[in-house]
């Protein structure tokens, strides 16, 4: 297996900070191939000789900036997993680079702790079959919200009245702008003793005018009309996660997890699906094929996406995650949650609770024929000893009101 690549760009090469990455990488060199360069045009030449699969760029840098670089590098490489690092306290600044980097790290940064993003983020391209999928998702930067949605945002945001409580409730509806705040607030660049999964906690901290410039910057990709593809359309993935969300609560509660647990099940509900979200908007082409495949065959949907693309949108919004530095609590429920058994000890977790919750979902709204199949798993409810409590939501679904049919 070749080595892989990262490049490093900084200003000061001679700095502590550098001399403690480079015997902290040298551990690695077996596996790692690592180039130190000090501005941004030996970084394209680099790149040019030989692209790297990560690149970590200063945010200030002579004649050309980190954010300048990275913007360029995703143009031409938009593989390359793109980390930026800067000491600014400037929220307007972190929002540009979250714009296009996948992580934002403070400076200085332990060695030892830029090591595991570096080692998690090289992890990520053993996950996809397909370096092409790796490509594609990795040049993703936002995704859209509903139109409806987003104007609401918007006037709240331009309100005279405008109340930090009101937009967290309404980027709580949003599950692409919940993904962007989480990455932004949940980077090394706060360094916070532990991952934040609570939205209001997430906009207080960054403040209204980092948050007023999020939405701004993820609104211009909401312009752009995304028709609906069979019955998977922005608005059905967004009701369908809105609805796996509330419930995926419900059950940790029920199933006798803790607080913190059942307010991160919220999160990764909320989430689960925002694979499907990546697939209408770049993915196109192939969700066509899988959704004619599931209603031909009669098969779940997720089990069609693998035989066109040999991965399912589980793993795609997984890949998208990850990359953007979502925590474990999350990340395991949104790839795990049509194959729970999966994991090597069966017990009661977030995956419980997100599983249940989107199976009884699609029991009472199947989109498609296949999905009538797409159950709860019994088996790994019944190890777990939780096939009571789904059988009181079951109940439960079966007496609310019956709803379009969701993604």
């Amino acid at each position: 297996m070749s080595r892989k690549r990262i490049l490093f760009v900084f200003a000061n090469e001679q700095s502590a900070t550098i001399e403690g990455i480079r015997q902290i990488l040298a551990r690695r060199q077996n596996e790692w191939e690592v180039e130190f360069v000090t501005n941004g045009a030996e970084a394209l030449r680099a790149m040019k000789r030989c692209p790297s699969d990560i690149v970590l760029t200063d945010l200030d840098m002579p004649t050309m900036t980190g954010v300048e670089l990275l913007k360029q590098i995703s143009d031409l490489y938009p593989g390359t997993i793109r980390f930026i690092q800067t000491d600014a306290s400037d929220r307007k600044v972190m929002l540009e680079s979250t714009s296009i980097a996948h992580r934002l790290i403070s400076k200085p940064c332990n060695p030892e702790t830029l090591r595991g993003f570096l080692t998690t983020s090289l992890g990520l391209r053993e996950v996809l079959a397909m370096e092409e999928l790796h490509i594609r998702i990795a040049a993703i930067g936002t995704l859209p919200s509903p139109p409806e949605m987003y104007n609401r945002l918007m006037n709240e945001i331009q309100s005279d009245t405008v109340s930090i409580g009101r937009i967290a409730a309404l980027i709580s509806e949003d599950i692409s702008l919940t993904a962007k705040l989480l990455q932004m607030i949940n980077s090394a660049y706060f360094g916070l003793s532990r991952h934040v999964d609570n939205v209001t906690q997430a906009v207080n901290l960054l403040g209204l005018e980092a948050v007023r410039g999020l939405v701004l910057t993820a609104g211009a990709f909401s312009q752009f009309d995304f028709p609906a593809l069979h019955k998977i359309s922005i608005e059905s993935i967004y009701g369908h996660s809105m609805a796996v969300g509330s419930q995926s609560q419900k059950i940790a509660e029920a199933i006798g997890l803790p607080r913190p647990e059942c307010d991160e099940a919220l999160m990764a509900g909320m989430l689960h699906d925002i694979g499907k979200l990546v697939m209408l908007t770049h993915f196109r082409a192939e969700l066509q094929e899988a959704l004619e495949l599931a209603d031909e065959k009669s098969i779940p949907f997720h089990e069609a996406e693998r035989k066109v693309l040999n991965v399912t949108h589980a793993e795609i919004g997984t890949h998208l995650l990850s990359l953007w530095g979502l925590p474990d609590s999350i990340l395991e429920p949104v790839a795990l949650h049509h194959d729970p058994e999966r994991m090597p000890i069966p017990q009661r977790t977030i995956l419980t609770a997100v599983h249940m919750a989107d199976a009884l979902h699609h029991e009472r709204n199947p989109f498609n024929v296949g999905d009538e199949s797409s159950l709860a798993n019994q088996s790994y409810l019944d190890k777990i000893g939780v096939t009571d409590v789904c059988e009181q939501f079951r109940q439960r679904e079966q007496t609310d009101p019956i709803e379009e049919p969701s993604a």
